[in-house]
């Protein structure tokens, strides 16, 4: 592996309720290329590295003027010594060609959200977005050891959902709000369980005290009526019958909440169930047009318990470009694609044509290496040989440019 390269960071000083921003050159890898390298990671530096970035940007956001990092991607974030992470200082002018890097179209479209594709808001929902992106990709990138449990993927998937779904009423507002929330912060999570546990033991005591009264009264009711001859029978009876209507209003009472929370349950397991879903097919995506890893993008796809129509299709198309051509005759290929563009008319996510138009790539071998590598998100010279600089080419029009950092 080349040697590191220096790069210009931010340092963030905080002192009392105060953060102060610096800047320090260290040597490290960009996050983007460090993941070539390496496919495997511990979980706990992957959850330490979710917790790093989280700290970071909550403690540029409390620097003087509040500002917005507005370019939170793999791009601009430095795996320096020990594994540690840093954000760029893209106001250094050594930074301006990764700056104008990040202004490629592959790079907007992946990390920037949909009404902001050319730098126009600078606001913290923005990073927001970029993050949850960020951790999306990082998560699809490397495998974790020991492996992530379910219940550690469900709530990272649910995080990332709040973070890019915009018009979800659960979405995080600010960064303090995806740090209370973050499912691995273990203490936090140990204090919620305990909090729940003193609930639950409050409300048994509770209902022995009331369960307790109830035949203390009984009883007091019973030992007042002992001596009246021919109202005894009458009084018990009066009694028993004050207890089972309690009784009956508790079992009714209960039986009221089951039903409530059976509906409330069913109701959550299918809205998990369509986000993962959601989130099973953007890392489908993200295989099939950005790693090239066409027979894991097949995997996943062939995984979702519920299909969609275009899957089937998707699914010969990923065996087509992972090289499986054997099976495929010209025509097969050519009709699989006109099949696949009619389909992708009726999906709102545009990468799905990309990807078509990928196979009509493949099939026609009409365009040129240096088009199929900016349109694969390929960085060129990304570690470049020693003092050689990145060209720093923005694709699209120079208006694109969003000329720097804010």
């Amino acid at each position: 592996m080349e040697e590191k390269k220096g790069y210009d960071v931010l340092r963030i000083v905080v002192h009392s309720d105060r953060c102060y921003m610096s800047t320090d050159y260290i040597k490290g890898k960009q996050l983007i290329v460090w993941l070539k390298y390496h496919s495997r990671i511990d979980k706990e530096i992957l959850f330490g590295w979710i917790r790093e970035l989280l700290e970071n940007l909550e403690h540029f956001h409390q620097c003087r003027g509040n500002p917005c990092y507005q370019y939170v991607n793999p791009y601009s974030i430095i795996v320096g010594e020990n594994d540690k992470l840093y954000l760029l200082d893209l106001g250094s002018r050594e930074q301006n060609d990764l700056l104008h890097l990040m202004q490629r179209r592959y790079v907007r479209e992946n990390f920037l959200s949909p009404d902001n594709q050319y730098y126009q808001k600078i606001s913290v929902q923005e990073d927001i977005y970029g993050f949850g992106k960020t951790v999306q990709y990082l998560l699809s990138a490397v495998e974790a050891e020991p492996a992530l449990k379910k219940t550690e993927e469900f709530r990272l998937k649910n995080m990332i959902s709040r973070c890019v779904n915009r018009n979800s009423k659960k979405c995080y507002q600010t960064i303090q709000d995806i740090s209370e929330h973050f499912p691995m912060n273990r203490k936090k999570e140990q204090d919620k369980m305990l909090s729940i546990r003193k609930v639950l033991v409050c409300a048994v005591i509770m209902i022995g005290f009331i369960i307790a009264a109830a035949q203390t009264t009984g009883s007091k009711a019973r030992n007042q009526n002992v001596g009246k001859e021919g109202s005894i029978s009458n009084d018990l009876s009066d009694v028993q019958k004050v207890d089972g209507k309690i009784l009956e209003d508790y079992r009714e009472e209960m039986r009221q909440k089951q039903e409530q929370w059976e509906f409330e349950k069913q109701e959550i397991e299918e809205t998990h169930a369509k986000r993962e879903r959601k989130l099973e097919y953007e890392l489908a995506l993200l295989y099939f047009i950005e790693l090239e890893n066409y027979h894991k993008s097949k995997e996943i796809v062939e995984s979702i318990e519920t299909s969609e129509p275009f899957d089937e299709d998707f699914v010969k198309l990923c065996t087509y470009m992972d090289g499986q051509t054997a099976s495929f005759t010209e025509q097969d290929i050519g009709e699989l694609l006109e099949r696949l563009k009619a389909e992708a008319l009726n999906l709102e996510d545009e990468r799905y044509a990309y990807c078509v138009s990928k196979g009509y790539e493949r099939l026609n071998g009409e365009v040129n290496q240096e088009e199929r590598e900016e349109e694969s998100g390929e960085v060129p010279n990304i570690e470049g040989q020693e003092g050689e600089v990145l060209s720093g080419d923005v694709s699209g029009d120079p208006q694109e440019m969003s000329g720097g950092q804010q």
